[in-house]
């Protein structure tokens, strides 16, 4: 299935790239002036539906068997081959002009993440991972290294709702005496490659959804990382509740129970 989310995520970053930097795409607001998708996220969203539908259907599969999540009101999940969908991570940045943006796809057979694929468009850059087959970065592969906790340089994204963001604030506020820096670059998904990269080394993310966490949980997981929640449990993503929002750290294993400590004193 590689070939497929390769192909749809260049058609996805394709379609971003035609509208970066670009000021005639229409902006929908959702809950905020903070939280808003644009023209480019939908037109990349069908566009890699429609991609994944193609190869599919060539390759014998009934149309009626293949399901997709996707940020942008896209909800059918009840089918074999499922496929998660995020068509425009970090449209903030993308929509004030800064290069930090992904496409990120996952897909899943019978319940389980199999595949991972996340698209850079602007830097070309491709990540992939497959249960039990390794995490790369185009065609290198990826592991992540240990680090102490204060050699590590943390990534924290505040989200934009009310009832949210100031826990989040103090949540960092917890960490950061205890990191090298702290950065909030804005892109879940980019910040998750990055720590199988070694470049981030841990990110906390509050209120987050699974077309952020799927394809990157396994490209973490796969590079020899972890991913769970504020509690140290996994995260297991669920397929039939698209909404259900998650509160994520990912780091390296030997540092979770110390950065789960601090979070909770």
């Amino acid at each position: 299935m590689e070939h497929v989310l390769n192909e749809a995520a260049h058609v996805g970053g394709k379609i971003l790239l035609n509208h970066f930097r670009h000021k005639d795409h229409q902006i929908e607001y959702k809950f905020s002036h903070q939280d808003f998708c644009t023209q480019a996220d939908i037109e990349s969203q069908e566009a890699v539906k429609q991609s994944i539908i193609g190869q599919l259907t060539k390759m014998g599969i009934p149309e009626a068997e293949i399901g997709f999540i996707g940020e942008e009101n896209l909800d059918e999940a009840s089918h074999k081959h499922l496929f998660i969908i995020d068509p425009l991570d970090g449209t903030t940045n993308f929509e004030s002009g800064l290069d930090y943006f992904a496409v990120s796809i996952a897909y899943c057979l019978n319940g389980e993440i199999l595949e991972g694929a996340i698209y850079r468009p602007t830097t070309n850059d491709y990540y992939y991972a497959k249960k039990n087959g390794g995490s790369f970065k185009n065609d290198k592969r990826l592991s992540i290294s240990s680090k102490p906790l204060n050699e590590c340089l943390m990534d924290g994204i505040i989200s934009s709702r009310p009832n949210v963001y100031p826990k989040m604030f103090k949540t960092l506020e917890k960490i950061f005496p205890n990191v090298k820096g702290l950065r909030s670059l804005f892109c879940m998904t980019l910040s998750n490659c990055f720590i199988a990269e070694n470049i981030i080394n841990l990110t906390i993310n509050g209120n987050t959804f699974i077309w952020d966490i799927a394809a990157a949980s396994l490209i973490i997981s796969e590079a020899g990382g972890a991913m769970f929640d504020f509690e140290g449990q996994p995260i297991i993503p669920n397929f039939k509740e698209a909404k259900q929002p998650y509160n994520v750290i990912t780091c390296h294993p030997n540092i979770k129970d110390q950065v789960i400590s601090l979070i909770n004193r």
